[in-house]
């Protein structure tokens, strides 16, 4: 599905999750698990957060629109239209932040990028010195390695032709002891953007292993995950979470958010799923969402994982639309994602012997408070 550029004033990003709200209770998780969340939003940032003396804490990012992330328990993969950038992080570097010394617990600073060409990244994992990853718009799932552009691995039964045509709008994998198990599509459509004149219920989980569509039914599945030997899958486009039964070719509802459902962590005994209100474009067809009694809202819900009941909502501000996916950090309280661009005000030099700030604009320097 592809994503028109926005127009957007960089110098407002920072500014735009100023108004993030969330409950006490998922405050409290967050504070208790050790725990921060780091998202990729639009407007195009990335959002950082944590909890920190019973309170929020919140850092803003501007990057090209963030689509895929992943977390090898270390280092940040960030995916856009055509490129995914790595960060590692850095304590040194944030003891030292120009203008806001000490002030965050850890900066991820970008370290290298994989130029995918037009790929819009959606799902990812890393794996080494690579990146598995969905490449929705050739349908197929692939590896970025450093040597040439991608590497396709596998790509749905339906599928005869790897073509850069979005077919079924592939956007999901999951792993169990490094192999892929499942993936998601909208649709088994074989031609261009042909998921689009499909049922919206055409979603299907498919058997990466056994090369074969095992859940129909779907509208918009996305985050096709493996927790504790269980498969759940988010049914984006009805706001649920749902627990799949592989044997019995079915699903059944864990619980109901307010919200497009993407974007699926696990944390303890807590599932953290992302949440974004519906696309212009989404308006004029016969979603389930349309038809919630409440609001819908951009955020992220935390649930308890066995029943499903609701423990908090973080509620992004007014003007964020969507939350693309997230990961779970464990440890840092304030965290903060250096602007990779190159025009950036300071560049963060990170090394095994030592670490370095290079202000290129003296004006304006990363993660400083308001």
């Amino acid at each position: 599905m592809a994503l028109p550029d926005l127009k957007l004033d960089q110098a407002d990003v920072p500014r735009l999750l100023r108004d993030t709200t969330a409950d006490p209770g998922f405050v409290r998780l967050l504070r208790e698990m050790g725990i921060s969340l780091i998202a990729g939003i639009r407007p195009g940032a990335i959002g950082c957060f944590g909890a920190a003396d019973r309170a929020l804490t919140v850092s803003c990012t501007p990057v090209t629109i963030p689509l895929g992330m992943a977390t090898d328990g270390t280092r940040i993969a960030v995916g856009s239209r055509r490129d995914i950038t790595i960060f590692a992080p850095s304590t040194r570097l944030a003891e030292h932040l120009p203008g806001n010394p000490g002030y965050y617990d850890v900066v991820y600073v970008p370290v290298s990028l994989y130029r995918t060409g037009e790929c819009m990244v959606h799902d990812m994992a890393l794996d080494g010195p690579s990146v598995l990853f969905t490449n929705t718009q050739f349908s197929c799932l692939c590896r970025a390695d450093g040597f040439s552009s991608f590497v396709p691995l596998w790509q749905p039964p339906f599928i005869s032709a790897l073509l850069p045509q979005d077919r079924c709008h592939l956007n999901s994998f999951a792993t169990d002891a490094g192999r892929v198990r499942y993936a998601t599509a909208f649709a088994t459509s074989d031609t261009r953007q042909g998921y689009r004149d499909r049922p919206i219920d055409s979603g299907v989980l498919i058997d990466v292993e056994a090369n074969a569509v095992v859940v129909t039914g779907l509208i918009k599945p996305h985050s096709v995950r493996i927790f504790d030997q269980k498969v759940y899958v988010l049914n984006s486009a009805a706001g649920e979470v749902l627990l799949v039964d592989v044997a019995a070719r079915g699903a059944q509802t864990l619980a109901r958010l307010p919200g497009f459902t993407r974007g699926l962590r696990m944390w303890g005994d807590v599932l953290f799923v992302g949440l974004s209100t519906l696309r212009a474009s989404a308006q004029s067809l016969d979603l389930p969402l349309r038809r919630h009694a409440d609001p819908l809202i951009a955020g992220i819900a935390a649930l308890d994982r066995g029943s499903g009941r609701l423990l908090g909502l973080l509620r992004l501000p007014a003007g964020v639309e969507e939350l693309f996916d997230f990961v779970v950090i464990p440890g840092p309280q304030r965290p903060l994602v250096l602007d990779p661009a190159p025009d950036a005000p300071a560049i963060g030099i990170e090394t095994p012997t030592g670490s370095y700030w290079m202000k290129t604009r003296p004006d304006l320097v990363p993660g400083a408070k308001d």
